[in-house]
């Protein structure tokens, strides 16, 4: 997220005030209380949050009173250079989801399942059989950069230098935005991908070709157009994976016996990802502009206001989940679906991919290390910015 300089809140009474560091270090507790006393509040001048889970529901499905236009900035002088699917709104995006989805389609994704599996062994080649290593940085931050950079047709020679400029531009969002030396030379690099491609005609092989060359009826994009769609599903394909896979193997390895169910009884995988991203979701939360007429429970919400919707309050909300919503469970019945990969018209359209990498992903560390357990000294700290939602590090000895 990128913020504007933070200004005096309006409601100093508000649980959770966005621009307030302090309120984002005890984000749960402050987020709880806001679902008890206040579930729509008004923390700052133009800026609501969101905390009840059926508010944030309906505000991600209706997209007519609160707009994808702004999501993921406060501050929209510091926005992405061209518009992303992930802030738009009907009919641009409608017309460009149903252009991706040619590659995104649950069964076409299910096809790259040998190419994830080829690179993921790859990547677990270079481990070493034992010791103490941090698997984030040696193992999860690798893999999903790798399948969506090869899903997208990047050229594998130029892999390590794009991801070195995501990774840093990602770490720098909330002072910087979509900007600064890293940012340029991401956007100058997929510009010059978008120009080398239209020298040639198209193939049909990959996501950048379907950006590049349109077929009857699509729009043509500008090379701006095009790299600034190529930058969304890079950031997209990345951050929600490794955050969902290194969420999910600390919960197992946090309690032992659930990492041992796990790797007994594989079909437990799904229900554990699917309780990782309710319990931990990879990004807290989204941004919607209020349009004219916007309300959540019958509580009107200012027209123009920036609008946090909390994905992480929301897989909270003990009225949705029950009492035991804060913890972490292979036995949760009933499960209803969370909202943290989207809902809606926003439904995660790599959602599918990400849920294989992730299986393939653990499935893997799970054959080669069935002893690993966290290192002994490991203190979960939270990765630097307030969207996203994992820790920085993950120490375990692989043994």
């Amino acid at each position: 997220m990128t913020t504007s300089a933070p200004t005096e809140s309006t409601t100093p009474s508000a649980p959770f005030d966005p621009l307030n560091p302090q309120h984002q270090q005890e984000a749960a507790e402050r987020l709880a209380e806001a679902r008890r006393r206040c579930p729509v509040s008004h923390p700052r001048a133009g800026i609501s949050v969101v905390a009840a889970e059926k508010d944030v529901r309906e505000a991600l499905n209706c997209p007519a009173y609160f707009s994808n236009h702004g999501n993921f900035t406060l501050d929209d002088s510091v926005a992405p250079p061209s518009a992303a699917i992930t802030r738009m709104d009907p009919p641009d995006h409608t017309a460009l989801r149903a252009r991706l989805r040619k590659w995104f389609a649950p069964a076409k994704l299910r096809k790259q399942a040998p190419r994830i599996q080829e690179i993921t062994e790859r990547v677990a080649d270079g481990l070493p059989e034992n010791g103490t290593v941090d698997l984030y940085a040696l193992f999860f931050n690798r893999i999903p950069a790798q399948v969506v950079f090869a899903l997208l047709g990047l050229p594998e020679e130029s892999w390590y230098e794009v991801q070195g400029w995501t990774d840093r531009v990602s770490a720098e969002l909330v002072p910087n935005g979509f900007r600064g030396p890293d940012f340029e030379a991401l956007f100058r690099f997929l510009t010059g991908e978008v120009e080398r491609r239209r020298e040639g005609g198209p193939t049909g092989a990959d996501v950048i070709d379907g950006l590049v060359h349109a077929e009857p009826g699509e729009q043509e994009f500008t090379t701006r157009e095009a790299a600034g769609h190529m930058l969304q599903l890079v950031f997209a394909g990345t951050d929600t994976t490794r955050s969902l896979a290194t969420n999910l193997t600390y919960e197992l390895l946090r309690d032992p016996g659930l990492w041992e169910r796990v790797r007994e009884d594989r079909t437990l995988l799904p229900m554990a990802m699917e309780e990782s991203l309710r319990h931990d979701p990879p990004l807290r939360f989204v941004i919607r502009t209020a349009k004219d007429g916007a309300e959540l429970s019958g509580n009107p919400v200012p027209t123009g206001d920036k609008v946090l919707l909390s994905l992480q309050s929301a897989g909270a909300d003990e009225q949705v989940w029950g009492p035991e919503a804060q913890e972490f469970s292979l036995d949760r019945e009933a499960l209803p679906a969370h909202l943290s990969l989207g809902y809606g018209i926003h439904t995660c359209l790599g959602a599918p991919l990400a849920r294989l990498e992730v299986r393939i992903l653990l499935q893997t560390l799970l054959d080669r290390y069935p002893g690993m357990r966290l290192a002994e000294d490991y203190v979960w700290e939270k990765t630097p910015g307030d969207i996203l939602h994992r820790p920085h590090r993950l120490d375990v000895v692989l043994g």
